[in-house]
């Protein structure tokens, strides 16, 4: 492949154009209980464990991120594509999405942020700061808990961009690092914070 193989393209199209990325749903709430399907998440850091999503102010559970200290990031199986969709297209403002949904709202281990008990992960988060990025807000916390079904196999977790659902059912291409993460913790590790992110050492 050459750049003469390549065409121009517009700033919408370039953010439209990346591979699809993990969508996640957001509970968070003690008393009001909301759900916020998010496509905006990403890992700021492993040590400490930071992670983070991004919400517009126009959406009702900016209110609810503001006002609560905590929030819970859970990743859905293939099997729960249509709850996700509901719960992205309906307001929690006048609805309650865990009841609309069929999801099932447990009060966390280490805070008090509502875990969706049908979803394959569930992190427990400490928000530690939020700043305003374009039409976004970012949340960012520490992983405070986190609880992960016995054979929790990720590619069967969601994926979304521009309107489109995958799984990342494919077989890695390679495998850089065999002792990190989920491979020690499903072989019965003694240190699941061994290992490492991608190119975490260049």
């Amino acid at each position: 492949m050459s750049m003469d193989d390549k065409v121009d393209l517009d700033h919408m199209g370039a953010v439209m154009s990346l591979p699809p990325a993990p969508v996640v749903l957001v509970g968070v709430g003690d008393k009001e209980k909301n759900i916020i399907t998010v496509g905006m998440f990403n890992v700021f850091s492993v040590r400490p464990p930071i992670i983070g999503i991004a919400v517009t102010t126009s959406r009702h559970s900016y209110k609810l991120l503001e006002e609560n200290e905590e929030f819970t990031i859970n990743i859905p199986g293939k099997e729960l594509m249509d709850k996700v969709i509901l719960c992205g297209e309906k307001s929690g403002a006048d609805t309650d999405k865990f009841k609309l949904a069929g999801l099932t709202a447990v009060k966390g281990k280490r805070t008090k942020a509502p875990r969706i008990a049908e979803c394959l992960i569930n992190i427990e988060v400490k928000k530690t700061q939020s700043f305003e990025v374009g039409d976004h807000t970012w949340y960012l916390g520490e992983i405070k808990h986190t609880d992960i079904v016995e054979k929790y196999d990720r590619s069967q977790a969601l994926l979304y961009w521009d309107g489109e659902y995958w799984t990342a059912a494919a077989k890695p291409l390679k495998v850089l690092r065999p002792d990190c993460g989920l491979r020690r913790l499903h072989e019965g590790a003694e240190d699941p914070n061994a290992g490492g992110a991608l190119a975490e050492d260049g």
